[in-house]
């Protein structure tokens, strides 16, 4: 999934950390608490490492994301769930369904002749898909859902005319109209490509899990006897609700009452608290004091609200900390590109309480 802040690029660092737990406790596997899922990479690396796993974010899409990909393989029929991803496959273009809202409002009414009116976050083909196989899905046994919405999430995302976040569409820089690839083409075998569902592949790993879906600082401190924390909140002023509203429009598929003129983002995404500057470090101290952990994995960009300055002062208050950082590429679709510096750093604290 393209994902802002996704912490696939982390994760050797993140094993390294793990292993550091595991032999100072002395465990094989951990109790483990993932506190901001998010696109559930890093509570699905901790599974070949956890006898348990609470994973979290206030997200509706995480929480799908996290029932889908946590889930035991053991628990899954595999052949009757890969029946229903074939009939669905094999309906979803001619299933006859009136237009669905996907179509109507994020594709273009007509792809020979884009204007300035259109929304094209899609082609016209992939929003119908969209429509018909989220219209499908509801008909399917309950028990099956978020295994088939998990890797619908997943195309959605991929197969969007984007470059990862859904503020906005490519266009033309010219013109200003939505254009497939933008004003460069790019991408369009991605973008092009036909949405078609799949089985999610699932870890060969198994261990016991909990999904919730609530303000990780309300949480926190019902989650007892944990041995790992892993803390990545959000870190700026850009909130993953209105960057991903289209996930979560999938989720529940209600057509939004009030959508903002150019995005078509609904009105109705929610804000975290760490997304406001002044609130950012009051609730990180809240949340680490809260966390029945012995170690406290805490990840944080260094463009973000919290200096590693900051940061190390606050920790260092809890206990003996250890840090790592790993550089990346600042993400490429952002608008203020030029007054970025090329790469960003994600700072890594690993704290282990006194």
């Amino acid at each position: 999934m393209t994902y802002l802040g996704n912490k696939r690029a982390l994760l050797g660092q993140i094993g390294k950390a793990v292993m550091h737990v595991k032999k100072r406790t002395g465990k094989q596997y951990l109790r483990v608490f993932d506190a901001f899922s998010g696109s559930g990479v890093v509570s699905r690396f901790l599974k070949a490492h956890a006898s348990f796993i609470v994973s979290n974010d206030f997200e509706d899409y995480a929480a799908v994301i996290a029932r889908c990909y946590l889930r035991n393989r053991s628990s899954v029929n595999f052949s009757a769930l890969s029946q229903i991803v074939n009939e669905l496959n094999a309906r979803v273009a001619d299933e006859p369904l009136p237009k669905g809202f996907i179509e109507t409002l994020y594709a273009p009414k007509n792809e020979s002749e884009i204007t300035k009116a259109d929304r094209v976050f899609y082609t016209t083909i992939n929003a119908r898909r969209l429509d018909n196989y989220r219209r499908m899905i509801d008909g399917t046994p309950s028990d099956s859902r978020d295994l088939l919405l998990g890797p619908l999430l997943s195309a959605v995302s991929v197969h969007s005319n984007t470059a990862g976040v859904f503020k906005g569409f490519y266009k033309d820089r010219t013109t200003g109209v939505g254009q497939y690839g933008g004003t460069g083409l790019d991408a369009l075998k991605r973008i092009k490509g036909k949405i078609k569902l799949e089985i999610p592949v699932l870890s060969k790993y198994e261990c016991d899990y909990q999904v919730l879906q609530d303000d990780t600082n309300k949480v926190a401190d019902q989650i007892k006897g944990l041995d790992l924390a892993y803390i990545d909140p959000p870190y700026n002023q850009h909130p993953y609700g209105s960057n991903y509203f289209m996930l979560n429009l999938l989720v529940h598929y209600k057509r939004p009452d009030k959508v903002s003129r150019v995005s078509g983002i609904p009105s109705d995404w929610r804000r975290s608290g760490y997304n406001v500057r002044a609130k950012s470090l009051p609730l990180l101290k809240e949340l680490l004091h809260n966390i029945d952990a012995r170690f406290l994995l805490i990840s944080f960009n260094n463009e973000g609200f919290i200096s590693p300055d900051e940061m190390r002062a606050m920790l260092q208050k809890i206990g003996a900390v250890d840090e790592f950082s790993v550089r990346y590429n600042t993400f490429r679709g952002s608008r203020n590109l030029r007054n970025r510096t090329i790469h960003v750093t994600e700072q890594m604290f690993l704290v282990e309480r006194r």
